[in-house]
This record gives C-alpha cells, sequence and structure tokens, in this order.
C-alpha cells in the first residue's frame, strides 16, 4: 500500500485577478496577512509588486482603510454600550462581612463613563469649555496687599469692620 504524497502547491504568479480577490477578501474584513496568503503567493512577492505598481498600492491601502472603518465602527458602538452600562446599569460588586463571609452585593456606577456620555451627548452643556487666560502683571506694595484683602474680605462679608479700621 502506498500513500501518495501530495506536494505543496506550487506559489502562484501575481496577477491582477488575484489583486483583485486580495482586495475583495480585505474589504469583508479579513486580516490583510491571511487574505494574501490564502491567494496562494507570499507576502513579500505581493509586497514587490505593490511597490513596482503604485497604482495598485494606493488602492491596496484605500481596501485596508475601508475594511478598518468598518471594524472600529462596530469596537466604537461596543464601547459606547459599556459606556452607557457603566455610567447608567452599574454592575454588581460582592460586599463580604468581617469575617470574610459573602452578605450580599452592591451596585456600582461610573461617574467617569456617566460625564463622558453626557458630554458626547450634550456637548453645548457638558462640554469643557476654554478657561480664559488673565494675567496681570501689577506690582503691589505688602501695605497695599493687606489693604485691599481686608477689603475684600469685607465686601464679602467675611470682615465686621470696614478696611483701615481694624485694630491691629
Amino acid at each position: 500500500m502506498s500513500k501518495t504524497v501530495q506536494l505543496p502547491a506550487k506559489p502562484r504568479k501575481f496577477s491582477l485577478a488575484l489583486f483583485e480577490r486580495v482586495l475583495a477578501n480585505l474589504i469583508k474584513g479579513e486580516d490583510t496577512h491571511p487574505s494574501i496568503e490564502r491567494e496562494g503567493i507570499g507576502k513579500s512577492q505581493f509586497y514587490v509588486q505593490l511597490a513596482r505598481q503604485p497604482e495598485l498600492a494606493d488602492r491596496f491601502r484605500q481596501a485596508q482603510l475601508q475594511r478598518d472603518k468598518v471594524r472600529n465602527a462596530k469596537r466604537i458602538e461596543e464601547a459606547e454600550r459599556e459606556l452607557a452600562r457603566r455610567g447608567i446599569e452599574g454592575w454588581e460588586e460582592p460586599v463580604f462581612d468581617i469575617k470574610g463571609n459573602h452578605c450580599g452585593n452592591k451596585r456600582r456606577y461610573s461617574d467617569a463613563c456617566l460625564i463622558f456620555m453626557l458630554k458626547s451627548l450634550k456637548p453645548e452643556v457638558f462640554a469643557d469649555k476654554p478657561q480664559a487666560l488673565i494675567q496681570n502683571n501689577v506690582t503691589i506694595a505688602s501695605k497695599e496687599e493687606k489693604e485691599i484683602l481686608a477689603e475684600w474680605r469685607q465686601r464679602l462679608g467675611a470682615a465686621s469692620e470696614p478696611p483701615g479700621t481694624q485694630v491691629s
């Protein structure tokens, strides 16, 4: 009984049809190298051909970008769902007594997740507003500083006597 030995498939030559199949694989969402190797061509041979034909290289990059945009859209949607779950629904955390016995659960929420959600859903109210930068290059003598501070304390109700009438 003799076994037939199957030799490895002869590597294919680069062709436009092969390139189109690789692009189709990429657009379907496959990773780059497996989609190249599945078509029976080596990665290095494929990239050499792309270097020789820049118009194909541009199409290849565009297919990768299209695939990544779809992948990232799904990841962003998943992240947004998780953000909402943590901020609004929360999660159960076990509570233990002093002896280490499980005595119940406590619902926890993420304030940070809720803040990020509000900032994205209603930016006109919750988005960070740029702070005005005010610089004063005024030199105040020590005596004037004390008078100014005393005046403001009195205005704000922190001092009962008007400035200059306090006994030192």
